[in-house]
């Protein structure tokens, strides 16, 4: 994955993490990676994201991430809105809302993707993701939700980018708590992966500052997995001067 600069700002990470798209040519295996595991063989996932100038534009920065082949299949703990958190409107303002030819686009592309769900031509978390992403663009939490949760069933316990997603929606839906646990649980998933460490402890840094205790953590955690991050040291460094 292309390195995070040190400017990169909340708005950047809400709009890539939302958008992110697995784009994978046949079928793969999706494994969960260990933590301190030894180097293991490995697939790489290209994934795509869109502009936010210019949704309807597609792929424009194709990446890579690395998952593990080797790994016991653990069956992910699916998501649920945690206890205190209450969303009372399920809609928003997505990139197509309000016009016509982009929600007909949309729509045409969620038939499209779910006609190919358990036919092996991609797999079915790289569908079920791209049909949330669709959602997204749409304004429509509740779907997204709902394909996001199925994306995390069949294929959570290999790849933090349901998760993460997540994340993003409910924080944007003001589902505080629900959104911590779902930035935690892509970490958890996938450790080495510097967005995932960064997105969650800008969330922290920024939504929930004064848990000190859950901040200091992941630091700590994203500290071990990742090294002495510029971007990681920054961020924590900004947090404990406010």
């Amino acid at each position: 994955m292309n390195k995070i600069s040190n400017g990169v700002s909340k708005m950047w990470l809400i709009v890539t993490g939302g958008v992110l798209v697995i784009l994978v040519t046949g079928a793969m295996q999706f494994l969960l990676p260990q933590r301190e595991a030894p180097p293991q063989p490995t697939t790489v996932i290209t994934v795509a994201t869109t502009t936010a100038e210019n949704p309807s534009v597609p792929a424009v920065n194709i990446q890579e991430v690395v998952v593990s082949n080797s790994a016991p299949v653990v069956p992910p703990e699916l998501p649920s809105i945690a206890a205190g958190d209450t969303i009372t409107l399920w809609t928003f303002k997505g990139a197509y809302t309000d016009n016509p030819e982009l929600i007909a686009k949309a729509e045409t592309e969620i038939k499209r993707l779910l006609d190919l769900v358990g036919k092996g031509t991609y797999p079915d978390i790289s569908l079920f993701v791209s049909v949330a992403n669709q959602y997204e663009l749409l304004g429509d939490g509740e779907q997204e939700y709902t394909y996001l949760s199925r994306a995390i069933k069949v294929g959570g316990s290999a790849t933090g980018l349901p998760w993460h997603n997540l994340g993003v929606l409910m924080e944007r839906l003001g589902a505080l708590q629900t959104a911590r646990v779902a930035y935690g649980k892509a970490v958890l998933v996938q450790p080495k992966l510097k967005f995932y460490h960064y997105a969650y402890l800008e969330f922290l840094t920024t939504r929930m500052k004064d848990d000190v205790a859950t901040i200091e953590k992941e630091y700590t955690a994203a500290i071990e997995n990742l090294g002495q991050d510029t971007d990681i040291l920054q961020l924590y460094s900004e947090w404990k001067q406010a």
